[in-house]
């Protein structure tokens, strides 16, 4: 049994789960910006969250954007979050600017280990998701009895990269599942947290010019010695993801994003860099490495979609706004017998 109780801290809403037992939880994670002007990701929300929970799933959904800005809560997305937490799904309110939303509603997922303990703890496991991507057979997000670490579904499909002179496979970002102490532990024993605190100890005076990078980062990031703390678990903040985001990608994390660039790709590079620096230091880290089952993808004919029967398909990654459109619509409803 979920018992629901809704607090405001720090300007985050949050809708903290209590189990009345010490079970492990398995929760998938998604975001979306308040911002998108798709209409289709907030129709989806709570369908794709009723989805999760058919197949054995607790749900927590972070909504993402300015909602200090006047109207940020629009009446349709309102409703979204009155159906949402009808489900008895929880909600998280993550603020930032809005030209930061849609790239913070991606990059989010992989600092799930740095959710708040009252809404998961280090032995929950946490499944990265999409609003639009929706789970079909349970088989697919079953976890492994051989395999303790977790999952990774369609883990074959991205080829590799080269990155700080080292290679990496690609892993794709739609379903990594790990437990919150993992998903925190790939961030605390990175290579890229022990340059940050290395700022905090390196004599500036050895530092090439006021003007470098480390300089510019302290000057951005005043507290981060409190920020980079991993011994008291860090807030879950836009500052402490840009500041992790920034110092890998520089001036990438700051540029408009757009479909299929490189900021487009950050969270899923970054999250293969993280997952592998992480299994190369310990290699009795077992993960499972799986395929996924066919999936009904938007690029299908609408015809293709007209049926009665979807047992033949893994997932479905669902069509955009176009569904809500009269002559598509139709096709759902069924005639009255």
């Amino acid at each position: 049994m979920i018992l629901q109780q809704q607090i405001l801290q720090h300007n985050i809403t949050t809708t903290y789960l209590t189990m009345r037992n010490n079970t492990s939880r398995k929760i998938a994670f998604f975001a979306c910006s308040i911002h998108s002007t798709t209409h289709a990701y907030y129709f989806y929300i709570p369908i794709t969250t009723a989805a999760w929970m058919r197949v054995g799933y607790e749900v927590i959904v972070a909504f993402v954007g300015d909602f200090n800005a006047t109207n940020a809560l629009s009446p349709r997305l309102q409703l979204t979050r009155k159906y949402l937490l009808e489900t008895g799904a929880a909600i998280f309110d993550f603020q930032c600017d809005a030209s930061y939303s849609i790239k913070m509603s991606q990059i989010l997922r992989i600092f799930g280990g740095f959710l708040p303990e009252n809404l998961v703890l280090d032995t929950d496991y946490i499944i990265t998701a999409d609003s639009d991507l929706f789970p079909l057979n349970p088989a697919q997000y079953t976890p492994s009895t051989e395999h303790s670490g977790g999952f990774i579904t369609n883990a074959f499909c991205c080829g590799s990269f080269n990155r700080r002179s080292k290679s990496y496979r690609m892993f794709p970002m739609g379903h990594i599942y790990l437990s919150k102490r993992i998903w925190r532990a790939i961030w605390s024993e990175s290579v890229q947290n022990k340059e940050l605190l290395n700022i905090l100890t390196s004599d500036p005076n050895n530092r090439t010019t006021n003007f470098s990078y480390e300089q510019q980062l302290l000057k951005i990031y005043p507290n981060l010695n409190q920020t980079l703390s991993h011994s008291d678990m860090p807030t879950l903040t836009f500052d402490l993801v840009s500041l992790y985001m920034r110092h890998e990608f520089r001036g990438v994390y700051d540029q408009q994003m757009g479909k299929g660039d490189a900021a487009w790709y950050m969270d899923q590079i970054m999250v293969s860099m993280l997952l592998g620096d992480y299994r190369d230091r310990h290699k009795n880290f077992s993960i499972h490495e799986r395929d996924r089952g066919q999936r009904l993808d938007r690029a299908d004919a609408l015809n293709f979609w007209d049926r009665s029967n979807f047992s033949q398909f893994g997932d479905s990654h669902l069509k955009h706004d176009e569904i809500l459109e009269d002559h598509t619509w139709a096709i759902f409803i069924v005639p009255a017998t």
